[in-house]
C-alpha cells in the first residue's frame, strides 16, 4: 500500500516521545529479579524485547499463566504512577509538533500505557496533540482499535495515517494493520528494524519526522507496505480524548 499523503502522524509515547523506556526496564528488572528469581541482566533485556506492550501481556508472554503476573504488573503500574510528574519530552518535540501542525498535519498519540497513565501524563502535553489513546482492556490497545478509532474520529484513510514508534513491535503492528510506518531507532537498531521490514523508513532524531513528511509531500511515494486483510471498528467513540 502505497503512501500517497501524510494528514495524521500518530506518536507511540514511551520510548519515542518520552525517554522513559531505561527507567521502565530498570525497574521492570528489579521486579522480576524479586518475584521470579531471574538475574538482572535478563528481566533487563526481556523487557525491551518484549516493549511495545502492556506490562500485564509482557508478564503473560514471559511467565506464562504464572499466579504472580497479576501483583507484578499491579506493582510496576503503581510504581509509574510514583514517577509520573518526572516523564518530559524529548528535546524539540514541541517544535516538531509546530512543525507538522505547519504542513497541515494532525498529531495523535498512541500507547499500551494505562489509559489513566496517558490522561494524567498528556496535562504536559501541548496543545498540538490532537487526540491521546492508551490501553483501556476490552480490546482497545494500541493497533488496529487504535487506528480505527482515529481514522473514523478524524477523518482520515489509513493510508494517510503514519505510525512512528520506537519497538520492534510497533513496526509488527503497523504490518499487520496496513499503516506506514517510520522506526525510531532508539530501543532497537536500524538493523533489527530492516529484520522485521527490509523497507522500513526511519528518523534519527525524532524531529526528522518533519522533514520525512515534507520530502513525502514532495516526491513520489516508494515506500510500500505489505497488505493483510484487517479491519476493525471501535463503536461508542465520543470523544477525541478518553477520561
Amino acid at each position: 500500500m502505497l503512501v500517497n499523503d501524510v494528514r495524521l502522524v500518530v506518536f507511540d509515547l514511551d520510548g519515542t516521545l518520552v525517554d522513559s523506556m531505561g527507567a521502565f526496564a530498570d525497574q521492570a528488572a528489579k521486579l522480576m529479579s524479586i518475584h521470579y528469581g531471574m538475574d538482572y541482566k535478563t528481566g533487563y533485556s526481556k523487557y525491551v524485547q518484549t516493549s511495545g506492550l502492556p506490562f500485564r501481556q509482557q508478564l503473560d508472554f514471559l511467565f506464562p499463566r504464572d499466579s504472580r503476573n497479576d501483583l507484578v504488573a499491579r506493582r510496576f503500574e503503581a510504581w509509574k504512577l510514583e514517577v509520573i510528574d518526572d516523564t518530559s519530552f524529548r528535546p524539540g518535540v514541541e517544535d516538531m509538533f509546530d512543525g507538522l501542525h505547519g504542513l497541515g498535519v494532525r498529531i495523535a498519540i498512541s500507547s499500551n500505557n494505562l489509559q489513566q497513565n496517558v490522561d494524567y501524563i498528556s496535562q504536559k502535553f501541548p496543545r498540538q496533540v490532537d487526540t491521546v489513546l492508551g490501553f483501556r482492556g476490552n480490546g482497545f490497545h494500541k493497533g488496529m482499535p487504535h487506528f480505527s478509532w482515529l481514522a473514523d474520529n478524524l477523518q482520515c484513510r489509513r493510508s494517510e495515517l503514519v505510525f512512528v514508534g520506537d519497538s520492534l513491535n510497533d513496526c509488527h503492528i503497523a504490518l499487520r494493520c496496513k499503516v506506514p510506518f517510520v522506526a525510531f531507532p532508539t530501543t532497537f537498531s536500524l538493523e533489527e528494524f530492516l529484520n522485521v521490514d527490509p523497507d522500513v523508513a526511519h528518523v534519527d532524531p525524532i524531529t526528522g519526522i518533519v522533514d520525512w513528511v515534507r520530502e513525502r509531500r514532495s516526491s513520489a511515494p516508494t515506500h510500500q507496505i505489505p497488505t493483510i486483510d484487517a479491519d476493525l471498528q471501535i463503536a461508542g467513540a465520543k470523544d477525541f480524548r478518553y477520561s
